[in-house]
Protein backbone atom coordinates (compact mmCIF):
# COMPACT_ATOMS: atom_id res chain seq x y z
CA UNK A 1 0.00 0.00 0.00
CA UNK A 2 1.37 3.42 -1.03
CA UNK A 3 1.78 5.90 1.83
CA UNK A 4 1.93 9.56 0.83
CA UNK A 5 1.01 12.97 2.17
CA UNK A 6 -2.57 12.69 0.96
CA UNK A 7 -3.00 9.43 2.80
CA UNK A 8 -1.58 11.07 5.96
CA UNK A 9 -4.09 13.87 5.65
CA UNK A 10 -6.95 11.39 5.44
CA UNK A 11 -5.97 9.67 8.69
CA UNK A 12 -8.04 10.29 11.82
CA UNK A 13 -6.86 12.90 14.29
CA UNK A 14 -6.02 10.31 16.93
CA UNK A 15 -3.87 8.41 14.51
CA UNK A 16 -2.05 11.59 13.51
CA UNK A 17 -1.39 12.40 17.16
CA UNK A 18 -0.11 8.87 17.77
CA UNK A 19 2.26 9.15 14.82
CA UNK A 20 3.57 12.51 16.05
CA UNK A 21 4.05 11.03 19.54
CA UNK A 22 6.00 8.05 18.19
CA UNK A 23 8.18 10.36 16.09
CA UNK A 24 8.93 12.55 19.13
CA UNK A 25 9.68 9.47 21.19
CA UNK A 26 12.13 8.19 18.59
CA UNK A 27 13.80 11.60 18.31
CA UNK A 28 14.14 11.78 22.10
CA UNK A 29 15.61 8.27 22.22
CA UNK A 30 18.19 9.05 19.51
CA UNK A 31 19.07 12.34 21.25
CA UNK A 32 19.55 10.53 24.55
CA UNK A 33 21.70 7.85 22.96
CA UNK A 34 23.76 10.36 20.98
CA UNK A 35 24.30 13.20 23.44
CA UNK A 36 22.74 12.87 26.86
CA UNK A 37 23.92 9.30 27.45
CA UNK A 38 27.52 10.28 26.73
CA UNK A 39 27.24 13.21 29.14
CA UNK A 40 25.90 10.91 31.89
CA UNK A 41 28.74 8.44 31.29
CA UNK A 42 31.31 11.24 31.58
CA UNK A 43 29.66 12.54 34.73
CA UNK A 44 29.70 9.06 36.26
CA UNK A 45 33.39 8.66 35.40
CA UNK A 46 34.15 12.08 36.91
CA UNK A 47 32.22 11.20 40.06
CA UNK A 48 34.23 7.99 40.42
CA UNK A 49 37.50 9.87 39.90
CA UNK A 50 36.44 12.53 42.40
CA UNK A 51 35.68 9.86 45.01
CA UNK A 52 39.09 8.25 44.45
CA UNK A 53 40.85 11.62 44.74
CA UNK A 54 38.99 12.40 47.97
CA UNK A 55 40.08 9.04 49.38
CA UNK A 56 43.68 9.72 48.37
CA UNK A 57 43.53 13.18 49.96
CA UNK A 58 42.16 11.71 53.19
CA UNK A 59 44.92 9.08 53.25
CA UNK A 60 47.62 11.68 52.60
CA UNK A 61 46.20 13.91 55.32
CA UNK A 62 46.53 10.98 57.74
CA UNK A 63 50.14 10.45 56.61
CA UNK A 64 50.91 14.14 57.09
CA UNK A 65 49.37 14.08 60.57
CA UNK A 66 51.44 11.01 61.48
CA UNK A 67 54.55 12.60 59.96
CA UNK A 68 54.14 15.66 62.16
CA UNK A 69 53.78 13.40 65.21
CA UNK A 70 56.87 11.40 64.21
CA UNK A 71 58.86 14.61 63.73
CA UNK A 72 57.88 15.78 67.21
CA UNK A 73 58.84 12.40 68.67
CA UNK A 74 62.21 12.44 66.87
CA UNK A 75 62.92 15.96 68.12
CA UNK A 76 61.97 14.89 71.65
CA UNK A 77 64.28 11.87 71.40
CA UNK A 78 67.10 14.08 70.16
CA UNK A 79 66.68 16.37 73.15
CA UNK A 80 66.63 13.37 75.50
CA UNK A 81 69.75 12.03 73.78
CA UNK A 82 71.52 15.36 74.29
CA UNK A 83 70.60 15.34 77.97
CA UNK A 84 71.82 11.75 78.29
CA UNK A 85 75.14 12.70 76.68
CA UNK A 86 75.56 15.45 79.28
CA UNK A 87 75.34 12.76 81.97
CA UNK A 88 77.90 10.50 80.30
CA UNK A 89 81.45 11.28 81.41
CA UNK A 90 84.35 11.04 79.00
CA UNK A 91 87.58 9.18 79.69
CA UNK A 92 89.16 12.13 81.51
CA UNK A 93 86.22 12.45 83.91
CA UNK A 94 86.04 8.81 84.99
CA UNK A 95 88.64 9.21 87.77
CA UNK A 96 86.70 12.13 89.24
CA UNK A 97 83.46 10.15 89.04
CA UNK A 98 85.00 7.20 90.90
CA UNK A 99 86.25 9.60 93.55
CA UNK A 100 82.70 10.94 93.87
CA UNK A 101 81.40 7.41 94.50
CA UNK A 102 84.02 6.89 97.24
CA UNK A 103 83.16 10.25 98.75
CA UNK A 104 79.46 9.31 98.76
CA UNK A 105 80.35 6.21 100.77
CA UNK A 106 82.38 8.19 103.27
CA UNK A 107 79.58 10.72 103.72
CA UNK A 108 77.07 7.89 104.21
CA UNK A 109 79.26 6.34 106.91
CA UNK A 110 80.16 3.02 105.23
CA UNK A 111 83.60 1.44 104.97
CA UNK A 112 84.84 0.00 101.69
CA UNK A 113 86.36 -3.47 101.85
CA UNK A 114 86.73 -3.66 98.07
CA UNK A 115 86.54 -1.00 95.36
CA UNK A 116 87.75 -2.55 92.11
CA UNK A 117 86.95 -0.86 88.78
CA UNK A 118 86.88 -3.27 85.86
CA UNK A 119 87.87 -2.41 82.28
CA UNK A 120 85.05 -1.76 79.81
CA UNK A 121 83.49 -4.79 78.18
CA UNK A 122 85.15 -5.57 74.82
CA UNK A 123 83.21 -4.59 71.73
CA UNK A 124 82.26 -6.93 68.95
CA UNK A 125 85.13 -7.32 66.52
CA UNK A 126 84.69 -5.48 63.26
CA UNK A 127 85.39 -7.17 59.95
CA UNK A 128 88.84 -6.29 58.63
CA UNK A 129 89.43 -5.42 54.96
CA UNK A 130 90.17 -8.55 52.95
CA UNK A 131 88.84 -10.86 55.68
CA UNK A 132 86.65 -13.79 54.79
CA UNK A 133 82.90 -13.06 54.85
CA UNK A 134 80.84 -14.48 57.75
CA UNK A 135 79.78 -18.08 57.42
CA UNK A 136 76.22 -18.65 56.20
CA UNK A 137 73.67 -20.70 58.06
CA UNK A 138 74.68 -24.34 58.55
CA UNK A 139 72.87 -27.35 57.20
CA UNK A 140 70.69 -27.59 60.33
CA UNK A 141 69.20 -24.20 59.57
CA UNK A 142 70.89 -22.16 62.30
CA UNK A 143 70.77 -18.49 61.31
CA UNK A 144 74.01 -16.61 60.72
CA UNK A 145 75.03 -14.10 63.39
CA UNK A 146 74.03 -10.55 62.62
CA UNK A 147 76.45 -7.67 63.04
CA UNK A 148 76.05 -5.74 66.30
CA UNK A 149 76.13 -1.95 65.82
CA UNK A 150 78.80 -0.04 67.74
CA UNK A 151 77.62 1.66 70.92
CA UNK A 152 78.34 5.28 71.67
CA UNK A 153 79.24 4.43 75.28
CA UNK A 154 81.24 1.89 77.29
CA UNK A 155 80.04 0.23 80.48
CA UNK A 156 82.49 0.44 83.37
CA UNK A 157 81.61 -1.96 86.20
CA UNK A 158 83.05 -1.51 89.68
CA UNK A 159 83.08 -4.42 92.12
CA UNK A 160 82.28 -3.06 95.57
CA UNK A 161 82.20 -4.62 99.03
CA UNK A 162 81.27 -2.40 101.94
CA UNK A 163 80.28 -2.69 105.57
CA UNK A 164 78.04 -0.44 107.61
CA UNK A 165 74.64 -0.20 109.20
CA UNK A 166 71.57 -0.85 107.10
CA UNK A 167 70.63 2.83 107.25
CA UNK A 168 74.12 3.94 106.19
CA UNK A 169 74.17 1.42 103.32
CA UNK A 170 70.83 2.65 102.00
CA UNK A 171 72.06 6.24 102.37
CA UNK A 172 75.10 5.37 100.24
CA UNK A 173 72.86 4.04 97.47
CA UNK A 174 70.71 7.17 97.64
CA UNK A 175 73.76 9.46 97.35
CA UNK A 176 75.05 7.47 94.36
CA UNK A 177 71.66 7.83 92.67
CA UNK A 178 71.85 11.62 93.08
CA UNK A 179 75.24 11.97 91.38
CA UNK A 180 75.12 14.21 88.28
CA UNK A 181 76.38 11.35 86.11
CA UNK A 182 74.57 8.11 85.29
CA UNK A 183 75.52 5.53 87.92
CA UNK A 184 73.56 2.33 88.53
CA UNK A 185 73.88 -0.14 91.39
CA UNK A 186 73.28 -3.77 90.45
CA UNK A 187 73.71 -7.29 91.85
CA UNK A 188 73.21 -6.24 95.46
CA UNK A 189 73.87 -9.05 97.96
CA UNK A 190 73.49 -8.25 101.67
CA UNK A 191 74.73 -10.61 104.36
CA UNK A 192 73.32 -11.15 107.83
CA UNK A 193 73.50 -8.25 110.24
CA UNK A 194 76.03 -8.63 113.06
CA UNK A 195 76.22 -6.81 116.36
CA UNK A 196 79.75 -5.44 116.62
CA UNK A 197 80.82 -3.85 119.85
CA UNK A 198 81.17 -0.13 119.54
CA UNK A 199 79.56 -0.05 116.07
CA UNK A 200 76.17 -1.60 116.63
CA UNK A 201 74.43 -3.74 114.07
CA UNK A 202 76.33 -3.73 110.77
CA UNK A 203 75.83 -5.61 107.54
CA UNK A 204 78.29 -6.59 104.84
CA UNK A 205 77.12 -5.84 101.32
CA UNK A 206 78.55 -6.63 97.89
CA UNK A 207 77.31 -5.04 94.69
CA UNK A 208 78.32 -3.83 91.26
CA UNK A 209 78.38 -0.08 90.70
CA UNK A 210 78.12 0.49 86.98
CA UNK A 211 78.78 3.77 85.21
CA UNK A 212 78.97 4.64 81.52
CA UNK A 213 81.67 6.44 79.57
CA UNK A 214 81.00 8.34 76.37
CA UNK A 215 82.98 7.03 73.39
CA UNK A 216 83.92 9.72 70.90
CA UNK A 217 83.83 8.09 67.47
CA UNK A 218 86.27 9.74 65.12
CA UNK A 219 86.00 9.22 61.34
Amino acid sequence: MDFNLDSLKKLPLKMKALIVFVICLLLGYFYYMSFFGEILAKQKALDTKLTQMQQQIAEKEKVVAQLDRYIREVNSLRESFKLALLKLPNAREIAGLLASVVLAGEEAGVNFLLFEPKPPEPKAQEAKPGAAPPKPADAKGSPAKTAVPDKFYDEIPIKVQLVGSFHNTVSFYAKVAKLPRIVNVEEIVMGDAKDIKGKGWVVRTSCTVKTYMFVDKKP
